[in-house]
C-alpha cells in the first residue's frame, strides 16, 4: 500500500515538473513574441510623419485659360514611410486638400473652391549630398476623392454683361481625380520639408478640357521618433 503511495506522489511530481517547465518556455516565448512585435511596431511608427502646408492651385489646358487665375489653398494629412533596398523609400497616407482656383481676373471675380481626400503613392530617392538635411527627390501617383466644392461670386451680375461666358456649376463636377506629383524633401532630425508639384488628368468640369494643378509647400514632423529618448 506504501508503495503504491509512493508511486503516485513520483508521477504527481513528475507531471508537474513538466508542466512547469513548459509553463516557463511559453512564458519566455510570450515575452520574445511581444518584445519582438514591439520592436517591429516602434520601427514602423519611426516614419510615420503629420505633414500640412499652402499652396496655389488652378486650371491648365482649359479652353478659358485667359479669364483663369490661381488660388491659395492649404493641405494636412499623415503619411508613413516604408525602407526598400538601399536608398529607395515608398510612402502613402492619406491628405486633405484644397485645389481652388479663380474664374474672371476682374470685377466680378467667381472663386471655386475644391476640398479632396488624396491617396499618394510615391516612390522617394535618397541624394548622396549634404547627408545631415538628407535630401530626397520622389514621383508617384495620387488617387483623390472630391468632398466638396463651393462656388462664391456673383454669376448674375456677370452674366448680364457678358450672356455667353462659360459658367462652372458643381453639378458638372467629377467625383475625383487622378494624377501625378513630384518635387524634392529634406528631413532634419524629425522635422521634414517638402516642395512638390501636382497635374490632375481628369477634367474637373464635363463642359471643360481644363484639369486641376498645384504647387504646395509643406512641413512635416514624425510623430514617434523622439518617444525612444
Amino acid at each position: 500500500m506504501l508503495e503504491n503511495k509512493n508511486k503516485v506522489l513520483v508521477t504527481l511530481l513528475f507531471i508537474l515538473t513538466i508542466l512547469c517547465s513548459k509553463a516557463q518556455t511559453f512564458n519566455t516565448d510570450s515575452l520574445k513574441f511581444s518584445s519582438l512585435n514591439k520592436s517591429k511596431l516602434s520601427f514602423i511608427l519611426d516614419d510615420t510623419y503629420f505633414i500640412g502646408g499652402i499652396n496655389t492651385s488652378g486650371i491648365y489646358y482649359s479652353n478659358n485659360f485667359r479669364q483663369l487665375s490661381y488660388k491659395p489653398g492649404f493641405s494636412m494629412g499623415i503619411e508613413q514611410y516604408f525602407p526598400l533596398k538601399g536608398k529607395v523609400f515608398l510612402s502613402t497616407g492619406f491628405n486633405l486638400t484644397e485645389r481652388n482656383f479663380s474664374f474672371q481676373k476682374n470685377e466680378p471675380k467667381i472663386a471655386i473652391n475644391n476640398l479632396y481626400i488624396d491617396c499618394p503613392l510615391t516612390a522617394a530617392f535618397e541624394l548622396p549630398v549634404m547627408r545631415t538635411l538628407d535630401f530626397r527627390v520622389f514621383l508617384g501617383a495620387v488617387v483623390s476623392k472630391r468632398l466638396q466644392s463651393n462656388i462664391s461670386g456673383n454669376y448674375e451680375e456677370l452674366l448680364s454683361e457678358k450672356p455667353d461666358v462659360f459658367q462652372y456649376q458643381k453639378n458638372d463636377f467629377h467625383a475625383g481625380d487622378f494624377g501625378w506629383h513630384f518635387g524634392l524633401s529634406a528631413e532634419y532630425k524629425s522635422v521634414i520639408f517638402r516642395c512638390r508639384s501636382y497635374s490632375g488628368f481628369v477634367k474637373l468640369d464635363k463642359k471643360d478640357q481644363g484639369m486641376l494643378s498645384s504647387f504646395n509647400f509643406e512641413v512635416g514632423y514624425f510623430l514617434f521618433r523622439n518617444l525612444k529618448r
